[in-house]
């Protein structure tokens, strides 16, 4: 906690640890480590211009780090002139060293990497970001440009990458060497509230009214459930984001939904539930069949079982987003087969899912086996995160589908893989040579598997995870797996072994 006065009037009986500034010694070790990191040989001209500049920083590591981040990207010449720069900033004591150094840093930036660093501010105070989520917002916004050579999605985490690299960004979760989850410090989220709102990019609220120009508006609390009928509306607004807890009052509702903003490209749900006439009614508001514009629609943990037929007005939807950990199946059909834009689409379709011409598609996360039978696997060249399950649908009467790897092949661009079904090949015989799956890096398996293919290394060559749920093995499977040549992480969790040490 930052503030030491509330830190204390939480309860007078704990004590306030008051953390000390470093020394100029801990100081100096803190920029070696970042600034000199990749370099085989330190100039002693750098070193001394560098001791320069840490002195200046007064023991404040965030300062150290973030200097040092900018530092290391940059050539000889190019230190004097930070240092002249700080130094000129630094005359007036009353300037706030790493606010002084964050505003060198912002200005040495690029334009794309800007407005990622900026689009942070809508995320609420110490919240660990999903980086596949932040990626999606940062696409469907507009802010990353079409390149040859890399999807906007990798650019997009390029950039993201970036700024971790800069000490801007912190990276919290790790794996397999790629950033999951990160999270920006509060001294920086600070400043880059800031920041946003001196260049009006973004307008954040709290539990108060007010009216703006600015393009982005983002809650994080909804305490006037009036929020979005009461207040002046902003025409020309593009986002519009809030940050509930889950379904239900801890997470914001409002009574209706009457904003017609018909340039609107995001529109982020997630927690909020509406009330019509005093009760919660699990379903859109209609009046979002008329965002044509829309790229990116978040409806996680808004108690929805549904999506309703005006979905298929939303031509131009990039990301559809109704996951989340408290989210409802959707039982009936959900026909999306005519939003060809589609490249992320997240939620659990028990009932049968229809899809059109997917040739953007990334990411599908669930279908039922059975609607995944009925899919053009071919035209879904650039899928890379697949999962599949048996459903039980309470709606419609649809049997169990049996799936095979076969039919996985043809998705030559498939990244992850999970398979949560009772019927499937996996046993491919030994004359299948076509099937192999090149690119996949990490595959989950929920189902009652006995034997694992001999062939497993040839059929996944670059599987870097492995999890397998729920099987009665009759083999030991570490005869199979430990030929995997890049297997890093295995998870075999309910798993029951039914074979006799001797056979072992």
């Amino acid at each position: 906690m930052r503030v030491r006065a509330v830190a204390e009037g939480v309860d007078e009986r704990v004590y306030a640890h008051k953390l000390r500034f470093l020394t100029f010694d801990e100081s100096w070790k803190l920029f070696e480590q970042r600034a000199f990191g990749n370099m085989q040989r330190v100039d002693e001209d750098l070193q001394k211009i560098g001791k320069e500049m840490v002195q200046k920083c007064g023991g404040l590591p965030l300062a150290i780090v973030v200097l040092a981040g900018l530092l290391s990207r940059m050539r000889k010449n190019e230190w004097h002139e930070m240092c002249t720069s700080l130094w000129r900033r630094l005359k007036d004591n009353s300037i706030h060293v790493s606010t002084s150094v964050f505003d060198l840093r912002f200005k040495e930036m690029r334009q794309e990497l800007k407005l990622c660093f900026l689009y942070l501010s809508v995320f609420p105070e110490d919240y660990e970001i999903n980086v596949k989520d932040l990626i999606r917002l940062l696409v469907a916004e507009g802010f990353i440009q079409k390149d040859e050579e890399m999807t906007m999605e990798d650019l997009a985490r390029y950039y993201i990458e970036e700024l971790i690299d800069r000490s801007l960004v912190k990276a919290e979760k790790i794996e397999r060497r790629k950033v999951m989850s990160c999270r920006i410090h509060d001294l920086l989220r600070d400043v880059a509230i800031k920041k946003a709102k001196e260049l009006n990019f973004v307008n954040v609220y709290n539990d108060q009214h007010s009216s703006t120009s600015c393009r982005r508006e983002v809650s994080h609390h909804l305490i006037n459930n009036r929020y979005l009928c009461d207040r002046r509306v902003n025409k020309g607004l593009r986002s519009l984001l809030f940050f509930g807890q889950g379904p239900g009052i801890s997470g914001g509702y409002v009574e209706t939904f009457t904003l017609k903003l018909k340039l609107l490209r995001v529109l982020n749900l997630g927690g909020l539930m509406f009330l019509f006439h005093g009760e919660f009614h699990f379903s859109l508001p209609a009046v979002i069949g008329e965002l044509i514009h829309l790229r990116y629609l978040g409806v996680a943990d808004t108690g929805l079982n549904n999506l309703p037929a005006f979905i298929s007005n939303l031509r131009f939807l990039q990301t559809l987003d109704a996951g989340g950990k408290q989210s409802l199946d959707f039982e009936r059909t959900t026909d999306l087969s005519k939003l060809t834009s589609l490249r992320h689409v997240i939620g659990k379709f028990v009932g049968e899912l229809l899809i059109g011409d997917a040739g953007n598609l990334q990411t599908l996360r669930s279908i039922s086996s059975y609607s995944w039978s009925k899919l053009k696997h071919e035209s879904l060249k650039n899928l890379r995160d697949l999962e599949i399950y048996d459903q039980y649908s309470t709606w419609e009467h649809q049997k169990i589908f049996p799936l095979d790897l076969v039919s996985l092949s043809k998705l030559t661009n498939l990244r992850v893989l999970k398979l949560e079904v009772k019927i499937f090949n996996l046993l491919l015989s030994e004359s299948e040579e076509a099937v192999r799956f090149q690119f996949l890096v990490e595959l989950t398996l929920h189902c009652d598997i006995r034997k694992l293919p001999k062939d497993m290394d040839l059929i996944f060559p670059s599987l870097e995870m492995f999890r397998l749920q729920g099987s009665k093995l009759e083999e030991d499977p570490m005869l199979v797996l430990q030929k995997l040549p890049r297997l890093e992480d295995l998870v075999l969790e309910y798993c029951h072994q039914i074979w006799s040490a001797e056979e072992a």
